[in-house]
């Protein structure tokens, strides 16, 4: 369930939100536009928060420090106050558009104007990195309405989708792709201990493409295969090597 706040500003994105298959209710929030119920590490409920507002309306709140004095702490607490939500973030909709000595600008009509506040684009960004590292509050920034809902529906899934822990897209193992292109056989007897290019060839030589035979051989086969280096000589994997490869394999390592 989303919860949006049913005043100005942040009521606009009800009908929008459910109409991209999310269950939202209206209601009154004391902090924050969009709140909902998370699932943490191991399954523990968070609570998230989401502050929104149009780029106007962002450096307005800069300049009147409505934004780090009033909303930040009602949103993330105090030393001695703890706030309503463990996660807060902060999504700002609008055209990023500046001059060349970079003065915020918008658009009027068929041109551009300085966007209330006078405020500089460096200035906007380095107090955008600031509310994040100091103050907690994770920013968002998107160009249009379109975006805007696309950013609130993802964040949602992945809070609400599986546990925190369980996510894994940000993992991975990375291997650089060779210099010279190699068979996908190859590239999977590379991935096995101890081998290395000129093995996976010896090793595709011995079994072809056949990896379910490579995988049922045994350990005196292995150790059998014969690799040529790099100046002609030839030597076997011989069985130390062979013993660890049957035993990832079988799983066993």
């Amino acid at each position: 369930m989303l919860l949006v706040d049913d005043r100005a500003g942040s009521q606009e994105l009800i009908f929008p939100l459910r109409k991209l298959g999310l269950e939202v209710e209206s209601t009154r929030l004391d902090f924050g536009d969009v709140a909902f119920e998370g699932r943490g590490e191991k399954g523990r409920a968070v609570s998230i928060g989401l502050e929104f507002k149009t780029l106007p309306e962002f450096v307005q709140a800069l300049r009147t420090q409505r934004l780090q004095g009033h909303q930040l702490p009602g949103m993330r607490g105090t030393k001695d106050q703890p706030g309503p939500y463990d996660y807060s973030y902060l999504l700002v909709e609008g055209e990023l558009l500046y001059d060349k000595v970079g003065q915020l600008l918008k658009r009027k009509r068929f041109s551009l104007v300085p966007l209330p506040g006078r405020m500089t684009v460096g200035e906007l960004l380095k107090r955008k990195q600031v509310l994040h590292l100091c103050g907690g509050l994770n920013p968002i920034f998107t160009s249009c309405r379109k975006y805007s809902l696309q950013e609130i529906v993802a964040l949602y899934r992945c809070w609400t989708d599986q546990d925190l822990d369980k996510h894994k897209s940000h993992l991975a193992i990375y291997e650089a792709p060779p210099l010279i292109p190699i068979s996908p056989s190859r590239r999977t007897y590379k991935t096995l201990p101890h081998i290395g290019m000129r093995a996976s060839l010896a090793i595709e030589q011995h079994f072809g493409t056949d990896l379910a035979r490579a995988l049922a051989a045994d350990v005196s086969e292995w150790a059998g295969i014969e690799v040529t280096d790099d100046k002609g000589k030839t030597r076997r994997l011989g069985i130390r090597v062979a013993e660890d490869i049957v035993a990832y394999c079988r799983g066993e390592q």
